[in-house]
């Protein structure tokens, strides 16, 4: 315990994977992690592994915006064995740079992603291109149950809050990364402001949303 307390004091934190359920997430987030290097902590792999699980009663497919290398992919895909997963992406990196971040970062191919997925592949579609712009047509029939949103920029954040909410069935739940920065966590709040839904802030710079009544 001591330990733990020293550390937080030099702004790190520790997790106890002693428990059964605990060292299983682990495991399944080392798994997926040891597939592509991914930016996503392993504590915040082990959030979003928990989300992907606890929507196993919701009816809906599951998404992806911002896949980079295909490490939470991964995770998303093992986490839930019998769903299928859309995956959009530019797999050119970030349109347009911003702050800290520069337009081309994070790119990844499509066909490295589909080689790091190649186990899954029966339960994957890529959607290359600007989302929701240019790939949002190709699933606006479809109902979402889980919806994970990578994408660092702002206005990429509002656009596929725009298209995802209407979307996302009763239970449904949506994770949304970079709630740490400003900008990001002004436009979930900005979003949310005249929405039923709390925003449900997890410690390691993510972002819960469980959709309300429709």
């Amino acid at each position: 315990m001591a330990f733990h307390v020293a550390l937080s004091k030099l702004n790190f934190g520790m997790t106890n994977y002693r428990h059964p359920d605990r060292a299983e997430a682990l495991t399944s987030v080392t798994r997926a992690r040891s597939l592509a290097y991914t930016a996503t902590t392993p504590l915040e792999c082990v959030e979003l592994r928990n989300a992907v699980r606890a929507v196993s009663k919701v009816p809906g497919e599951m998404a992806e915006v911002g896949v980079y290398l295909g490490g939470t992919a991964a995770l998303i895909l093992d986490a839930m064995p019998e769903r299928h997963l859309h995956l959009f992406d530019t797999f050119s990196g970030l349109p347009d740079g911003g702050d800290y971040l520069q337009q081309g970062e994070y790119a990844g191919s499509k066909e490295s992603v589909e080689r790091t997925l190649s186990a899954y592949k029966d339960r994957v579609t890529f959607h290359p291109g600007l989302f929701p712009s240019d790939t949002g047509h190709e699933v606006e029939d479809l109902r979402f149950s889980f919806v994970h949103l990578d994408m660092d920029l702002v206005r990429s954040t509002t656009d596929a809050l725009d298209f995802f909410h209407p979307r996302l069935v009763q239970g449904g739940i949506l994770i949304g990364d970079d709630y740490q920065d400003a900008g990001v966590r002004g436009a979930f709040a900005d979003f949310f402001a005249d929405r039923g839904e709390s925003l449900i802030g997890l410690p390691w710079g993510q972002v819960m949303v469980v959709k309300q009544e429709v």
